[in-house]
C-alpha cells in the first residue's frame, strides 16, 4: 500500500463544503419563504389540497439537498480514510484509529455518537504533530453535527404528522433551523479540514513515502 496523495481530495472536499454551504443557505431561505406562505394562509384550509409555489421550490431545493448531503458524506469519509492512512505512514506514530475503523465508527449505533469525533480529534493531533495547538474547532465540529442530526429528526416527525396549516408552520419553522445550523456546520467543517489540510502539508512530506517498514500489521483494531 502506497501514500494517496491528499491535496486532491482535500481540495474536492473543500469545494463540496463550499458548493453545501450555497446549497443550505438558498434552503434556508426558500424555507423563510415557504413559511411566510403558511402564515398567510388560513388556518381553515386544509394544506394537503393547497398547491403553494413555495412547497414546490423548498420540495426542489430539498432534493438537491438530499444528493448533496450524500455526495459530500462519501467525499468526506474518503478524505478521513485517506488522511489517517497517509498519518499512519508518514508520522509513524502508535495510532488508536485504523485507516478502517476511523469511518467504521460512523455506522455503529451509540458508538457513532462519541468515538467518531475522538478519531478526528486523533487525526488533528497526528497531523499538527501533537503541537499545542487548541483542537476547540473538532469539538464544535461534532456538536454542531449531533445537533444538526437531532433536528433532522425532528423536522422529519414533523412533517410526516402534518396535517393542519399550523402543523406546516411548525415543521418549516424547523426546516429553517435545521437549514440554519446546517450552514454553521458547513462553515465550520470547511475550517476544520483546510486546517488539518494546512498542517499535513505543512509538517509531512508525502513524496517516496510506502508503507514498506512501516508496522501496519501492528494497528490496533478499532
Amino acid at each position: 500500500m502506497k501514500i494517496t496523495p491528499l491535496a486532491k481530495h482535500t481540495m474536492t472536499l473543500r469545494a463540496l463544503l463550499i458548493l453545501n454551504t450555497a446549497l443550505t443557505a438558498i434552503a434556508f431561505f426558500a424555507g423563510v419563504y415557504d413559511y411566510h406562505s403558511y402564515m398567510n394562509l388560513s388556518l381553515d384550509i386544509d394544506p394537503d389540497e393547497t398547491m403553494l409555489s413555495s412547497d414546490v421550490t423548498s420540495g426542489i431545493v430539498g432534493i438537491l439537498q438530499i444528493i448533496m448531503f450524500f455526495i459530500v458524506g462519501v467525499a468526506f469519509l474518503q478524505w478521513i480514510y485517506y488522511t489517517n492512512k497517509n498519518l499512519h505512514i508518514l508520522s509513524r506514530q502508535d495510532m488508536k484509529f485504523t485507516p478502517g475503523w476511523s469511518i467504521g465508527w460512523y455506522f455503529i449505533p451509540i458508538a457513532n455518537l462519541f468515538i467518531p469525533y475522538q478519531s478526528m480529534k486523533e487525526i488533528w493531533l497526528v497531523s499538527h504533530k501533537n503541537k499545542s495547538v487548541s483542537s476547540a474547532i473538532v469539538g464544535w465540529w461534532w456538536f454542531l453535527w449531533l445537533v444538526s442530526i437531532v433536528l433532522d429528526r425532528l423536522v422529519f416527525t414533523l412533517s410526516i404528522s402534518a396535517e393542519s396549516v399550523q402543523d406546516y408552520r411548525t415543521s418549516t419553522a424547523a426546516y429553517i433551523a435545521s437549514d440554519g445550523v446546517g450552514i454553521i456546520l458547513n462553515i465550520v467543517a470547511l475550517m476544520l479540514v483546510t486546517r488539518i489540510g494546512m498542517a499535513y502539508s505543512k509538517n509531512f512530506i508525502e513524496q517516496g513515502a510506502s508503507l514498506e517498514g512501516n508496522p501496519v500489521s501492528n494497528y490496533p483494531r478499532q
